[in-house]
């Protein structure tokens, strides 16, 4: 089963620099990488939007951030078993904390509630251009850009699938942009009341 993985950046060279040294070759050993480097400021969600239309992946997609690493046999894991186009398809989270040696073991975060506002779902979760689309692709949120996308396609009917062997490995930084978030429950509910805008269009428009 063909996955595409995409890699993308923007600004600050230093993200070609560490996507070279760690998403692309944990990334290469496993798939069809794709990556791209934008100079300008962009929205991530626009950003990892661009790159779906400049490589038209036709099937299955994992978006990788440059400065994270798929764990060996993570495609092989994922797609191990026959696929359902309507499945969001999980990995398990390994966190690597700055300065802190061994990383978090693996965890499948199952017990997170998607609808209710905790994400399950790190953004290496497979995704079938058919649901990315359907659920309205990324949006430029002020971050969570990824639960918003997840979310958006189990409204629409995805299920998530756990794929504990497929291990997601997130180097964590306390001045990364999710980690410094401005008023996170008003992005939280401002995402949930575009949400069900979203939905309230949707349904309008199947009737």
């Amino acid at each position: 089963m063909a996955v595409t993985i995409i890699v993308a950046s923007f600004g600050d060279p230093k993200w070609v620099t560490l996507a070279e040294q760690r998403a692309i070759p944990s990334a290469t050993r496993q798939g069809n990488v794709r990556t791209m480097h934008v100079d300008e400021p962009m929205h991530v969600g626009a950003l990892r939007n661009l790159a779906v239309d400049s490589f038209d992946p036709q099937g299955w997609m994992c978006f990788l951030d440059p400065d994270d690493e798929l764990a060996d046999g993570y495609i092989a894991a994922m797609t191990a078993e026959p696929m359902n186009d309507n499945h969001l398809y999980v990995p398990a989270l390994q966190l690597v904390r700055r300065g802190v040696r061994p990383p978090d073991a693996p965890q499948i975060l199952n017990n997170r509630d998607i609808v209710n506002g905790l994400n399950p779902c790190p953004i290496g979760t497979l995704i079938h251009r058919s649901t990315f689309e359907d659920a309205g692709r990324f949006w430029d949120e002020r971050a969570w850009e990824d639960w918003s996308l997840f979310r958006r396609a189990v409204l629409g009917g995805s299920t998530l699938r756990f794929v504990p062997d497929a291990v997601y490995r997130a180097y964590m930084s306390p001045d990364g942009r999710n980690s410094t978030v401005i008023k996170p429950a008003q992005l939280r509910s401002d995402i949930l009341e575009s949400h069900e805008r979203w939905l309230h269009d949707r349904s309008a428009r199947d009737h």
